[in-house]
């Protein structure tokens, strides 16, 4: 991740005066939330006040139903256990006919015969929301389970993997700044469904009990335009840690909002991460056609004057979809550098032609505007041979003169990182990541945002551990270390 430049985000953070203006809220300005009645704004729809989305009215859950998925429901999670009838009771997992009992991991009916736990009644509704945003077609999990015949092979994998919790991956202590949108967690009601069903042969059901497909999961709903690297671009043959930017020119004609994006790595293997950092496009060009070759050597940032970034990629991340109501503004005369950080230091050196999708608001709308912002600790020396050296930094209110809301975070460290965690003022946790995987990065969105007051403070701490022999500062190589965040931020 490269090393921001904060002086140039903190300048061009304006707030424009129509912050906050009531929106024409419908499907295309509100694609992922729903929208207020009384009010005529977009809300997130995940909060039982405001519940619903793709732009319909939003509804007020009662009779203590809580909004998930976008409707108001139960939260129990299980769907694989029964109740018990009269005469008996029944244990974890099961249910118990007249007079007698289930033991756990089975039901019984009437008659005494098992009722199978089965794909299309019991274990779809759970993969769909939890899983299916990496086990798709096309996405980056080994396999997909989007269908019977794909889950079946996989059932006993499946049920080791949810029962060690290693799956669904999701990194944030939940009892620090959630709940988050897309919570993938899942519920032990849930996990032995899961394993019930491995247990009794993975039985497949009946297909018309399937659950109505969610709509796009782990993607975009819409894709508006997709940039793509002019051509590919091989990584040098003597730095293992290469920088280099793109110019992908959305060649707008108008001021547009970014609400959603993408980056899909070519290599994935040899790409370390992606920042997409909006620049002046006549600017760009004339960096890119200074140096042979495609693009343009970039080693920390852009190498250009920038407002900030449009967004950003690390393992694990997939499709971003910003918080309705806001976006990221893009004006006609800008376009955007890809800043790729290659590290070819265990893989060959393949050509790469990364692209970025991107979703935008309608023509027209005003949304409130928003920033990735960036919290940078450096101070850092971490001893060698170190076990458990932390270091922590604190940063004001980068307007120093007006509050700004945080809805979203993306904590980043490198390989040698074990924990990380962000607080607000009053010492209020936002995220705490406290077994950092270099492997699972994403940013995470709060279902409300956080207020830091003008002259309030965020904190940031980083945990390492060092097992070799040098002392291992800031640095932009993988085998450097960061302490860093972008925080997602509007007035």
């Amino acid at each position: 991740m490269s090393l921001a430049r904060s002086l140039a985000l903190v300048a061009s953070l304006v707030f424009a005066a129509s912050c906050g203006t009531k929106l024409p809220c419908d499907a295309t300005s509100c694609p992922t939330g729903c929208c207020n009645p009384g009010s005529g704004r977009c809300e997130l729809g995940n909060s039982a006040e405001f519940c619903g989305a793709s732009g319909n009215t939003c509804v007020t859950c009662t009779g203590g139903q809580q909004c998930v998925a976008a409707s108001c429901g139960s939260t129990n999670g299980g769907t694989g256990g029964g109740a018990a009838a009269a005469g008996g009771g029944a244990a974890a997992g099961g249910s118990a006919s007249a007079g007698g009992s289930a033991s756990a991991g089975g039901s019984a009916t009437g008659g005494g015969a098992a009722t199978a736990t089965t794909f299309y009644k019991d274990v779809l509704p759970i993969t769909q929301v939890s899983c299916a945003s990496c086990h798709r077609t096309g996405g980056v999990a080994p396999f997909a389970l989007e269908t019977f015949a794909q889950a079946r092979p996989m059932a006993a994998a499946i049920k080791s993997a949810v029962v060690a919790r290693r799956m669904p991956p999701w990194m944030p202590d939940p009892n620090c700044g959630g709940p988050f949108v897309g919570d993938r967690q899942l519920t032990q009601a849930q996990i032995d469904t899961i394993a019930r069903w491995a247990d009794e042969g993975a039985p497949e059901g009946n297909p018309a009990d399937a659950p109505a497909p969610p709509g796009p999961v782990g993607q975009l709903p819409r894709v508006d335009t997709t940039l793509t690297m002019a051509e590919a671009y091989t990584p040098s043959a003597t730095n293992p840690d290469d920088y280099r930017c793109f110019l992908v020119d959305p060649a707008l004609t108008a001021n547009r909002f970014v609400t959603g994006y993408d980056i899909v790595p070519g290599v994935a293997a040899e790409v370390h991460h992606v920042i997409i950092y909006i620049v002046d496009r006549n600017a760009a060009r004339a960096k890119d056609m200074g140096e042979a070759g495609p693009g343009w050597t970039c080693f920390g940032d852009s190498g250009l004057q920038s407002p900030g970034p449009i967004g950003a990629w690390a393992p694990g991340t997939g499709a971003v979809i910003y918080p309705a109501g806001t976006g990221i503004q893009l004006t006609a005369s800008q376009g955007l550098a890809m800043q790729i950080h290659y590290n070819t230091s265990s893989t060959p050196r393949v050509p790469d032609q990364t692209a970025v999708r991107i979703m935008y608001s309608a023509p027209g709308v005003n949304l409130t505007q928003a920033y990735l912002l960036p919290l940078v600790a450096n101070g850092f020396a971490i001893p060698p041979n170190a076990t458990g050296y932390s270091y922590t930094d604190t940063f004001p209110n980068p307007t120093q003169f007006l509050p700004i809301k945080i809805y979203g975070l993306m904590p980043h460290m490198h390989t040698l990182g074990k924990r990380i965690t962000i607080k607000g003022p009053g010492d209020t946790c936002l995220v705490d990541i406290p077994k950092w995987d270099f492997h699972w990065q994403q940013q995470y969105f709060r279902a409300q945002p956080f207020t830091v007051p003008a002259n309030g403070e965020l904190s940031m701490s980083c945990t390492w551990d060092n097992p070799t022999t040098r002392t291992v500062r800031w640095g932009e190589g993988t085998n450097d270390e960061m302490c860093f965040a972008y925080i997602y931020a509007t007035p």
